[in-house]
């Protein structure tokens, strides 16, 4: 008897179970179904921040200081090799206002050559300082026409009609005539 009992139990359970999971079956598919499709289409909203816009080839180029060897590097190692200081030459360099972009091979042989290290380090340094100040003056457009278009778009906001869909109307139209009820608060009295 006892085991007619339990096994009467267990018939029971296990037909309220499965009709519960048949029940059940359905909103976990649909559950499942929606999180993935939310998951597929979830992308970043337009105003989610700033965007990093990369430089292309020709905007680097264009960024990168322009080299003008107007002292060439023969006229460098000549005025070394006659006994001019290293103050005197990159003073020369300085009144020429010229740039190089000396690789480390040319370096070596520059100073093999008898060019003093002083002079390959100015030449070097002037280098670097003028790509950062060129970087430097990129960025600083970059801003300037971020800031102008942020502007615009913030007086284009301002200047623009706004339509409140609560207004009953234009002036004259509709059921402003009277004392209608303004739905901001208050009436309407008119003259």
């Amino acid at each position: 008897m006892l085991k007619q009992v339990l096994s009467a139990r267990l018939a029971k359970s296990s037909t309220s179970s499965s009709i519960r999971m048949f029940m059940l079956r359905p909103m976990l598919i649909s559950t499942l179904a929606l999180s993935l499709l939310g998951c597929a289409t979830a992308s970043a909203p337009p105003d989610a921040g700033p965007s990093i816009a990369r430089l292309s080839p020709e905007e680097l180029a264009r960024t990168m200081p322009k080299l003008n060897p107007k002292l060439p590097l023969a006229e460098l190692v000549r005025m070394s090799r006659e006994g001019a200081t290293a103050k005197d030459i990159i003073a020369r360099i300085r009144e020429t206002g010229s740039r190089y972009d000396l690789v480390a091979s040319q370096a070596i042989e520059l100073h093999s050559l008898g060019v003093n290290a002083e002079v390959l380090d100015y030449i070097q340094s002037a280098r670097e300082q003028a790509l950062r100040d060129r970087i430097a003056e990129e960025i600083n457009q970059r801003e300037q026409r971020h800031a102008e278009e942020l502007r615009r778009e913030q007086e284009l906001r301002r200047n623009s009609y706004y339509y409140d869909p609560w207004w009953p109307g234009y002036p004259g139209y509709g059921w402003n005539y009277g004392y209608p009820f303004r739905p901001y608060g208050g009436f309407y009295w008119r003259r």
